[in-house]
């Protein structure tokens, strides 16, 4: 059931002719579609239909509402994947791709991810928000650091953007990113990402991504 919020008048004079035609084609079909079309705070009209512009950023939004509408057809994906876990000369296991990402509980916390997806049922893709990009830094201090991510998400929130959750992953392909974020075998906060992504009450999401040095640094924001 959609919600039951009215849309405000002045936007209908801000709206395109074809803007308004796309959303008369869509309300009645999809009360998701046409009650989440506009960021009431910033009166912005939101594109159901917009994309990051970066092949790496529209990957991972990609996937990311694929496995939103089918959960349990990523399983194999995942259980596949799991034959890229390595024991490494330290002792450590890590995650062996393009590049290697050290893992904290590593078989457990696939399987556990498998499990989750077997019990989530199949909710809405999120709305791709230009409101929750990060604008990306253009120095190698600002991507490596911490501040820089949480600077920009503050100053959103100041502004009135209701975001719910942030990251930032520096990974070498676009295929181990999506892998490591439903799995999200990190030391702290683990399953977080998975749980974000797939939370149906999110409706927004903001990716953008840099390249540094041969490897790239994705920005996820949801709300």
């Amino acid at each position: 059931m959609g919600c039951q919020c009215q849309k405000p008048d002045f936007l209908n004079d801000e709206l395109t002719a074809d803007e308004k035609k796309q959303i008369k084609n869509i309300e009645g079909d999809n009360d998701y579609l046409s009650n989440n079309y506009y960021n009431i705070k910033s009166r912005k009209y939101i594109n159901p239909n917009g994309k990051p512009i970066d092949e790496f950023s529209k990957y991972i939004f990609n996937k990311i509402n694929s496995i939103r509408e089918n959960p349990q057809s990523f399983i194999d994906i995942i259980q596949k994947s799991k034959k890229n876990i390595k024991m490494d000369k330290s002792g450590i296991k890590i995650y062996k791709s393009s590049i290697k990402v050290a893992l904290n509980r590593g078989e457990d916390a696939f399987d556990e991810a498998i499990e989750f997806l077997r019990k989530t049922k199949p909710m809405n893709k999120l709305i791709y928000n230009p409101d929750f990009v990060i604008d990306l830094p253009n120095n190698e201090y600002d991507i490596i650091s911490k501040e820089y991510l949480a600077n920009k998400v503050k100053a959103k929130i100041d502004s009135g953007i209701d975001i719910k959750s942030f990251w930032k992953d520096i990974v070498k392909d676009e295929e181990t990113c999506f892998i490591l974020t439903v799995v999200d075998d990190s030391i702290k906060n683990a399953g977080n990402k998975r749980n974000d992504i797939l939370n149906s009450d999110n409706k927004y999401i903001g990716i953008s991504s840099v390249k540094i040095g041969k490897s790239f640094a994705c920005y996820i924001v949801l709300g």
